[in-house]
C-alpha cells in the first residue's frame, strides 16, 4: 500500500493505493499510524481517506480505520472516508463501519468549513515526509 498526503483549506487527505494487506510485520499499519499522529500533532484533525485507488483491504485494514476514527474523535476531529470501492464498501457494510464513519463519493462532499475559493496545496508525504 502507498500512503501519500495534502492539504485541501482545512482538511488533511490521505491517498491510500494499492492492496492494503497487511503483513506479520505490520509494517502499513506503522507507516499509517505514524502519518495520523503526526497531522494530530500539528492539529490537523479533519482528516479523509482517499481510498479511490485502495484495491483490496482486509480485516486489519479495517480495524485500524475504526482506530483512527477513535483517535481523530479524541482529538477534536473526524474521519472521512472517500470514494470506495465496490469491495471496500461491502466491507464498511458488513462491519456497520459504515454507520459510524461517514462515508462519500468525493472529497468535494466532505463535511466541514472550506472557503469558497478553495486553495489545494499538494502536499506529498511518506512516513519519513510529513504534512507541515
Amino acid at each position: 500500500m502507498e500512503i501519500t498526503c495534502r492539504r485541501e483549506a482545512s482538511l488533511a487527505i490521505v491517498d491510500l493505493s494499492g492492496r492494503w494487506s497487511v503483513s506479520a510485520g505490520e509494517s502499513e499499519i506503522v507507516e499509517l499510524q505514524a502519518v495520523v499522529a503526526h497531522l494530530i500533532a500539528i492539529g490537523r484533525v479533519r482528516v479523509a481517506f482517499n481510498l479511490r485507488g485502495l484495491e483490496t483491504l482486509d480485516a486489519r485494514g479495517l480495524g485500524e480505520i475504526a482506530q483512527t476514527h477513535k483517535n481523530l474523535r479524541r482529538a477534536g476531529g473526524e474521519l472521512t472516508l472517500v470514494a470506495p470501492n465496490r469491495f471496500v464498501r461491502k466491507m464498511l457494510a458488513v462491519t456497520r463501519l459504515d454507520s459510524v464513519i461517514a462515508v462519500r463519493d468525493t472529497e468535494c462532499e466532505v463535511p466541514g468549513p472550506r472557503p469558497a475559493d478553495i486553495h489545494r496545496t499538494p502536499i506529498r508525504a511518506r512516513a519519513g515526509q510529513m504534512l507541515g
